[in-house]
């Protein structure tokens, strides 16, 4: 099976390769026909790129490189700084850089109010605060903010078109915007930093002040107790209550232990609470001092390489509403969501376990309130009491100390200076400063692609819009009928001193496709018309009876259009008496017909009556009689008829010929006013035995291939050589021979 299968595979792969090519070859030949529209579209945009990119501003560019950091001290004074990668962290950077407050400094320092809104001609035109405001925008759009590749390195850039005289002051500026935002950003971050670290100063200076008052409160309740009660030594008082008074002891233990751990989770929880949202994740990100780190990283991780990818989508020019870019910002918007809800739920985590603490005090407050109450029914309380008032003081002693040692580790890390941001490389004005922009070049070059484009797809579809015959296929589908000859454009009539041989063969062989066909067969007569007016019919007709003559068969020409005669111009004779005085009975067919006008060649001409309704004429018993009589004296009739549509003596005079042949010329009439005149042919009861497809361009037009240049052609020894159209087998000479046996006579040329 495999080895009987193999040859009929390969055949089709072979036939499927020969479809490809044709069809690659179709559309090169439209576009090599309709070159005139590619061309133009092509010239246009190239010269429209050209005027443009001329009529663009130059574009300077100027960029600082910055580092950015999380805030760490110079001095590492207690062992417990790292730094990690964070995507947020960079990315909430790049949006304080552009915002207001430090775009709104940038303008203030520079003044640049003045300078852009004199250059723009904003100055006298708006108020210096709508002056104030544009000239943020324009700061801000002119700004670009890159991540140097596996860095925490932040490419500042500016690009600046403005102001354009004198030369390079643009590029100046530029310059002078990218640093000062680098410095205005670096400042605003010190002071940021600051800010915050005083706030939380001031909050532990207010804490151990609070516990100040209660220590003070405590040692006066003391004294009051000492010099009330006469205390001078505390012991053991022997009632009963050494266990209980045991257990109060061990249970203010707990107590103690139990309300720093309260302090401590209620500190923590307020801290965390009013932490901004990037600084509470960056904060679980990257300290251990708060619990739910290990939930975030992977979303920061998979949101900075979302963030990447957004970036590098932006740079191949992917615009936001891109379907990718959409899907991306969606999936990143789906992550924020679930950041912020681990935020959410670190924080409830905080509360609860803050809630659980002073829980837990309580309940340990409440066990020894239960003691104390049991221990003052077995005795007096005083020493008891003055024991707790002592315990408790302690704990505020030590809770003081614990807030101490907290403030002045602060107050070292404040005074420690800050590398959260550097300057590693300033912007810089070459002396003679290059725009960036417009790239005349690439400019062009895109012109031109773009032009190329728009030219081939404009012409594609005014190749798809064109509903006329352009090719044999289009004849043979539409019409319903073969070709037998085609005629390219710049035919000359072959009675023109001037017609080339060349030329000849084509009618030669379009009379030797007739003479074969089958539907012809010994008829006589054949009916030339055309769909339309002015698609060659009548020096096709002149044509193919002159090589018919030629081979030695007598013709005779009939000039059957009787409402725009044109044959007796081709051949310069008289266009009265003619056809219509011959059927009216004014003259006889001798006196209507000029004989011999060439060898073999007899014509008459339409003629004229004085009557000016000659529609009828044609199909009446004198005309029919007329062509009989023609065809017993004649070896070959060809009638020059009216067009199909529009007149109506071409539906009679379809009837009285052998055969009709329909002139179709080239990419002139909609495919379907040839359908329907090859139906008012058949339904006449003509016989439509082909099509001739007349003025075809064989240099430029894609239907070329069915016919290269010429079927025949003269060598330089002056011999017959053999084409490639495919419509005969037969040599001229061949034919030559044929007409001598048959008639007796030698062509006579």
């Amino acid at each position: 099976m495999t080895q009987n299968n193999a040859p009929v595979d390969q055949k089709d792969a072979q036939q499927t390769i020969q479809e490809d090519s044709v069809h690659f070859l179709d559309y090169w030949q439209i576009l090599y026909s309709r070159k005139e529209i590619v061309i133009a579209i092509t010239l246009v945009m190239f010269f429209a790129g050209i005027f443009i990119t001329r009529q663009m501003p130059n574009v300077y560019q100027s960029s600082t490189l910055i580092e950015i950091q999380r805030e760490t001290p110079s001095l590492d004074v207690y062992g417990q700084t790292y730094v990690r990668y964070d995507p947020i962290f960079l990315k909430t950077q790049f949006e304080i850089i552009r915002s207001d407050p430090i775009i709104e400094e940038v303008v203030r320092n520079l003044h640049l109010d003045d300078d852009l809104g004199d250059a723009y001609g904003w100055t006298g035109k708006f108020t210096p605060a709508m002056v104030f405001e544009k000239t943020v925008g324009v700061v801000q759009r002119s700004l670009t903010l890159d991540i140097v590749r596996d860095t925490q390195l932040v490419q500042i850039t500016v690009k600046m078109s403005k102001p354009e005289k004198p030369q390079g002051e643009a590029a100046k500026m530029a310059t002078r915007i990218a640093n000062e935002i680098a410095n205005v950003f670096t400042i605003w971050n010190q002071n940021r930093s600051r800010e915050v670290k005083e706030q939380g100063l001031e909050t532990l200076k207010a804490e151990i002040l609070e516990v100040e008052n209660l220590i003070s409160k405590q040692e006066d309740l003391l004294s009051e107790m000492r010099t009330k009660e006469n205390i001078t030594v505390v012991g053991e008082v022997d009632t009963g209550t050494t266990s209980i008074r045991s257990q109060i002891v061990n249970i203010n233990s707990q107590l103690e232990q139990a309300e720093i751990d309260a302090n401590t989770k209620k500190y923590k929880y307020e801290s965390f609470k009013k932490l901004p949202l990037n600084t509470a994740i960056a904060t679980l990100v990257s300290s251990s001092t708060y619990g739910g780190g290990e939930l975030l990283v992977p979303l920061v991780r998979e949101l900075g390489q979302l963030e990447a990818t957004a970036s590098a989508n932006e740079k191949a020019a992917l615009g936001p509403n891109h379907p990718e870019m959409l899907r991306i910002n969606e999936m990143m918007n789906q992550i924020n969501g679930r950041i912020k809800a681990c935020v959410d739920d670190v924080t409830v985590a905080y509360k609860m376990d803050y809630d659980q603490a002073v829980a837990r005090v309580n309940q340990i407050k409440a066990r020894l309130a239960a003691l104390e109450k049991r221990e003052k029914e077995l005795s007096t309380g005083v020493s008891l009491d003055f024991e707790r008032n002592l315990t408790e003081l302690k704990t505020l002693k030590d809770r003081k100390i614990f807030l101490e040692n907290n403030l002045m580790q602060e107050q070292m890390k404040l005074k420690a200076s800050t590398t959260s941001v550097e300057i590693i490389q300033p912007a810089k004005t070459d002396e003679v400063p290059s725009p960036v922009s417009p790239n005349f070049a690439l400019n062009v070059i895109l012109s031109l692609v773009a032009g190329l484009f728009f030219g081939v797809v404009i012409a594609i579809f005014v190749e798809y819009l064109d509903t006329t015959i352009k090719n044999v296929d289009d004849v043979e589908k539409y019409v319903g009928s073969s070709v037998l000859g085609v005629v390219p454009q710049q035919m000359r009539s072959l009675n023109d001193a001037h017609a080339r041989p060349s030329q000849k063969e084509i009618y030669r062989i379009l009379r030797m496709n007739l003479k074969s066909s089958q539907k012809l067969a010994d008829g006589k007569t054949i009916i030339v018309t055309s769909a339309g007016a002015g698609e060659g019919k009548s020096m096709t007709s002149f044509n193919l009876a002159y090589v018919c003559a030629e081979v030695g068969e007598k013709v005779l020409l009939i000039d059957g259009d009787i409402h725009r005669p044109r044959q007796h111009h081709i051949m310069g004779k008289q266009a009265t008496p003619g056809l219509i005085n011959i059927i009216v009975g004014e003259v006889g067919v001798d006196e209507a017909l000029h004989e011999e006008v060439f060898p073999n060649f007899d014509f008459i001409p339409a003629g004229r009556i004085a009557s000016a309704n000659v529609y009828g004429l044609l199909d009446t018993d004198e005309a029919r009689d007329l062509f009989v009589e023609l065809a017993n004296r004649y070896d070959r009739i060809i009638v020059d008829a009216p067009p199909m549509v529009g007149v109506s003596d071409t539906a009679q005079v379809v009837r009285l010929g052998d055969a009709t042949i329909m002139v179709v010329q080239h990419r002139k009439y909609p495919r379907d006013l040839y359908s329907r005149a090859r139906n008012m042919v058949v339904s006449m009861g003509g016989n439509l035995i082909g099509v001739i497809l007349n003025n075809v361009n064989t240099n430029r037009d894609y239907s070329s291939y069915y016919y290269k240049h010429q079927y025949y052609y003269y060598n330089s020894y002056g011999r017959y050589g053999y084409g490639y159209g495919g419509y005969s087998s037969y040599t001229s000479e061949e034919s030559d021979n044929e007409d001598v046996r048959k008639h007796g006579r030698k062509r006579n040329s």
